[in-house]
């Protein structure tokens, strides 16, 4: 039986990929939303969009979006996303 210290820091991993998750979903609907608007965006927003149309397309027909959403909590637990974005608005932190 795992000690309540293990069982703590599973509980914990499995609330960091739900919150990567949660972000990976955000992103991409953020993205789809901004390519129906028509303005110029921020430098920062305009980059955090190219990283996201990287690996996920434009949703412009039904499909399965369990590929999405797997590929973006993946984006978003490797950082790109914040490195792309603060090469060029600077730190964020």
């Amino acid at each position: 039986m795992p000690s309540s210290g293990q069982l703590t820091d599973i509980k914990n991993l499995q609330i960091l990929d739900n919150a990567y998750c949660v972000l990976g979903i955000e992103f991409m609907a953020a993205a789809q939303a901004l390519d129906f608007r028509d303005f110029n965006p921020g430098k920062g927003v305009s980059t955090a969009k190219k990283v996201v149309r990287k690996y996920v397309d434009f949703l412009d027909e039904d499909r399965p979006l369990y590929p999405d959403h797997t590929r973006m909590k993946e984006l978003v637990k490797s950082c790109e996303i914040l490195e792309e974005v603060e090469k060029v608005v600077g730190s964020l932190e």
